[in-house]
């Protein structure tokens, strides 16, 4: 599973917990059992650990394994999650290539012309100093 989706993952199940008002510290590895993610304790950690460093969970201040959902990770979930940030990132990427390769397409017929009437200009004074 790719790591936006396991993100996803959690959050959506962390978002599912805020609507049924179930909002408590849980342990990173408890979280991802009860959400039925299948990854080793440490990754569950890192998981929630990008989470909480994205801005989306908060950590105990007790204790650093524990972990709940904020407000900011409820609006995120609820604008389509990391997934769709990878897509918003990929179709402004190829937005800006699209525009660079008009430019440059553009830029090159410019100078084709600025070069032609030269010619043009060059051809007509040379013609006339015979």
């Amino acid at each position: 599973m790719k790591p936006e989706l396991k993100l996803d993952h959690i959050l959506k199940y962390l978002y599912e917990e805020y609507s049924k008002e179930n909002i408590l510290y849980r342990h990173s590895k408890e979280i991802c059992l009860l959400s039925n993610l299948k990854v080793s304790p440490s990754e569950a950690y890192l998981i929630l650990l990008k989470l909480n460093v994205d801005g989306y969970v908060d950590m105990s201040d007790t204790n650093q394994w524990m972990f709940k959902v904020n407000y900011n990770g409820i609006l995120f979930h609820r604008q389509g999650g990391y997934e769709t940030q990878l897509k918003d990132v990929n179709r402004k990427r190829i937005k800006e290539e699209i525009y660079n390769i008009i430019t440059a397409f553009g830029a090159t017929i410019a100078g084709l012309y600025a070069i032609w009437q030269f010619c043009i200009e060059f051809s007509k004074h040379y013609v006339i100093s015979l």
